[in-house]
Parts: structure tokens; sequence; C-alpha cells
């Protein structure tokens, strides 16, 4: 259908276009046609409300990962800025004012987001912020470090000219809970965080206003061998991943996984037994 404006045709799609099911047990929204974006809207309020009434008391509340080609749809925006946990990536952009101004925006509209903690991912959490390029040395007296992702981060390669480069073009959300445990694996007493994917959205749609007026499909999923992969592709983008307008034109991550002083650990280590040793003879000498 096209639509007058000010003497101009407007193109949009009608109505007639949208079609939504669900699929199964109700649990499984899909919908094909304009403004698919607002059925993600709504699976990520309606995630948040069932959260809020079942939520166990070692939860931590719930948490977001996702990855699109780009993100600036204002309601998205303010979903992912008001979760207690979340970071979403996007593909790398061009430099120039027009690309610039756009990052500004977006950024803009998440500077208050809490991120997302690192630690309650085991393949994140050794990871640390390189130190000008190099990984950082680690040795007994560092200080721990906990590092907590921003809300918006890139990934990949940067286009510059016709040059043609790959992209991050997925267009998914994987929602789940953070939760805490104070025993390791192996039963010792430990402070143990951890995420559990519950429901997954996977669509045509980028994360984007336009998006809106285009002929799209999204659909929720929990099915748990599907949420499992999609978590183990996510956590590799965000491992990956770098801040949101950075120098690099190549994939280039600033998480590393640091060096660690094995010298002056095994000095550290060779000096507390012999402190306890001293402790053990003085013991015995009581």
């Amino acid at each position: 259908m096209l639509a007058a404006q000010g003497g101009h045709m407007d193109p949009s799609f009608s109505k007639q276009f949208d079609v939504q099911a669900v699929l199964e047990d109700g649990k499984r929204p899909v919908q094909f046609g304009t403004n698919v974006l607002a059925g993600l809207i709504e699976g990520i309020d309606k995630f948040r409300r069932d959260l809020d009434q079942q939520r166990r008391s070692k939860s931590l509340g719930p948490a977001m990962l996702g990855a699109f080609l780009w993100v600036d749809d204002a309601e998205l925006l303010q979903r992912i800025a008001e979760f207690p946990a979340a970071c979403v990536v996007v593909s790398k952009q061009p430099r120039g004012k027009y690309h610039a101004e756009r990052l500004r925006k977006v950024a803009e509209a998440v500077q208050d987001a809490a991120g997302l903690p690192t630690w309650a991912f085991s393949e994140l959490e050794e990871l640390r912020f390189h130190q000008d390029g190099k990984a950082p040395v680690l040795g007994p007296g560092s200080p721990q470090e906990r590092v907590r992702l921003p809300a918006l981060r890139t990934l990949g390669y940067r286009k510059a000219g016709n040059h043609l480069v790959p992209i991050l073009h997925t267009k998914m959300l994987l929602l789940g809970e953070l939760w805490w445990h104070d025993e390791d694996a192996l039963g010792g007493v430990a402070d143990v965080t951890g995420f559990t994917p519950h429901r997954l959205w996977l669509g045509s749609a980028n994360g984007t206003g336009s998006s809106r007026r285009s002929l799209e499909f999204g659909l929720w999923l929990d099915d748990p061998d599907l949420l499992k992969a999609a978590r183990r592709f996510l956590v590799e983008v965000l491992a990956h991943s770098e801040n949101l307008d950075p120098d690099s034109n190549d994939l280039t991550p600033d998480l590393v996984v640091p060096d660690y002083d094995d010298e002056a650990m095994w000095e550290a280590m060779a000096a507390l037994a012999d402190h306890d040793a001293d402790e053990h003879d003085s013991g015995d000498g009581v």
C-alpha cells in the first residue's frame, strides 16, 4: 500500500501481511509481517514478570545476551539499559560523521546500564582487559579483579570504502537467569555465580526502528539443546568483542587471558607452606 504524504508516495506494507501464531504449549509465539520487534519487546517484558514471580532464593535476577547487525530501536535500547544484567554485541561500525553520531546516540541511551558480569560464565571469568595491547601479568599480590562488560559492545571488521568485510549478521537475543551458590563443583566452600538460559528470540529483523516497517519474522524458542548452543555462540561473541567504537579495524578483542608470573606464584606458595609448617611445629611444642 502506498500512502500519500506531502505530495509524495510513502511506501508501507499493509497489515494484511501480519501473521501471528503460537506453537505447541503456548510458550512459543511466532510473528511474521511488520513490527516484529513488538513481539521481542513483549517477550522481554513477560520474561521479567515471570521470573519475578518464580524467583528462587539463590537467584540473582534476569540476564540478557544478544547479537545484532545494529541496534537503535528506542524501546529495545530502553529494555537493554534497564535489564539488571545485559550485553548486546553489534557489528563494528565504519568511521565517519554519520556513524559517529549513530554511535553517540546509542551509547547515550545505555550509559547508565549495569552491563554483564563475566564471572557468571566459566569461559569468560579468567579474561581481563588488555593493557596497551598486551595481556596483564598477574602475580600473588595482584588485586582480585572482576570484569563487567558494558551493555553494548562491537565485533568484527570495519568496512572502509568499497572493500567488503564479513559482518556480525545475527539477530538473536538470549534471556536467562543469574544465580549463585556457596559450593563449587567438588563440594568445597566457594562463591560461585552462573547463568542458566531460558528463552531465545530469533528473527530476521535487526534491532532497529526502521525494521518495524519491513516484512520480517521473529519467534521465541525454549528447546534446551538450542538454548545451550545459542549460549555457547554468544559467549564466544562476547569473548571476542571490543568496546563500541574501537580504534582497531580488524577483529581485535580487548579481552585476553592474562599472563601469570609463575616464579612469583611458586615462591608465594613455598613461603605459605613454610609458614604453615612453622606454625605446626610451634603447636607441637606447646
